[in-house]
């Protein structure tokens, strides 16, 4: 398959789903937390990884990435909201011949994963119907996923994946579920990279008498390595509920001591603006060892107050 073709493959898969979702007009979206960014080195880089897609959370922004993982993988991680706010969420990775004695490399047949995510809010009020009622009680609320995704190498540079979702969420005794998917396709060349796909494609949740269309998004993106230790991310969002917004990261890795990699980051959103000029950013760091990770990221959440988020990650 010749690069020009692989391109074009990209491109497809990239508008297609836009131009469906873009018919659909905009307007709102049910089980919003799906649009969350896990991965603190992610969070931190502007979430702009649908054309990176490596490590374990490649489930979320590619499952294309995980048809190149060749080691069991996995992450996990905690962001604090305002109000008690917190979103949690792991991932585990495993390529489907690790398991195996085997005479051919272990990611041939391709890696999938697991995945959980979940949002939830205590101690909410509860209030009668006009506000300068006192509070009567307080109630819960919570949202969930759950991910199985597969991915695999059509060549050494070329990778397609898929993932399927069920998402749970429940506000006081009001409870509703609903089924979605993502897809995706990842090109790899040399120090570069790019991919397209589409995020939450299908599916409406209700809640209650109100039904509404889960987040899609169409995304592409891309990568590119200039030097050592360097890494930059940009990426195309297209959302369904929403207008189009860009996201862009960099990282710079060095090792400080023996075994032991620093990282920095940063990154810029152009749909995260609504709290004044600043709040588009996000920084962050990490420190790697012997394939071990601990990653913290920020973002300004203005009079909510900041956004900190804490994961880690490790490869066997």
């Amino acid at each position: 398959m010749t690069r020009r073709l692989l391109l074009a493959l990209l491109a497809a898969l990239a508008a297609a789903p836009a131009a469906a979702l873009g018919s659909a007009g905009k307007g709102t979206a049910g089980a919003a937390f799906l649009t969350l960014t896990p991965g603190a080195r992610e969070a931190a880089m502007g979430g702009a990884f649908g054309g990176a897609a490596d490590g374990a959370l490649a489930a979320h922004y590619n499952p294309a990435g995980l048809g190149f993982l060749d080691r069991i993988e996995g992450g996990a991680g905690r962001e604090a909201r305002f109000a008690g706010l917190n979103y949690d969420y792991a991932a585990l990775s495993v390529p489907v011949l690790a398991w195996t004695r085997r005479a051919r490399p272990v990611g041939d047949w391709g890696a999938t994963a697991v995945a959980v995510y979940s949002l939830t809010a205590a101690g909410l009020e509860r209030r009668g119907l006009t506000e300068t009622d006192a509070p009567t009680g307080t109630f819960g609320a919570s949202d969930r996923a759950f991910a199985l995704s597969y991915g695999r190498a059509l060549s050494p540079g070329l990778a397609v994946g898929a993932t399927l979702k069920w998402v749970d969420a429940q506000l006081d005794a009001t409870r509703g579920s609903a089924a979605t998917g993502d897809a995706g396709v990842l090109l790899r060349r040399g120090d570069w990279s790019a991919g397209a796909g589409v995020r939450n494609a299908f599916g409406r949740l209700a809640l209650g008498s109100v039904s509404d269309p889960l987040p899609a998004a169409a995304f592409a993106g891309g990568s590119w390595r200039p030097r050592a230790g360097w890494l930059l991310v940009a990426e195309a969002d297209s959302p369904r509920a929403d207008a189009a917004a860009l996201a862009f990261g960099v990282e710079r890795r060095r090792a400080v001591a023996r075994g032991i990699v620093a990282s920095a980051r940063g990154g810029w959103r152009t749909d995260r603006t609504d709290q004044g000029v600043w709040s588009g950013l996000s920084l962050g760091f990490g420190v790697e060892w012997k394939g071990l990770a601990a990653d913290l990221g920020w973002s300004p959440g203005g009079m909510l107050g900041d956004v900190f988020q804490y994961s880690v990650r490790a490869r066997f």
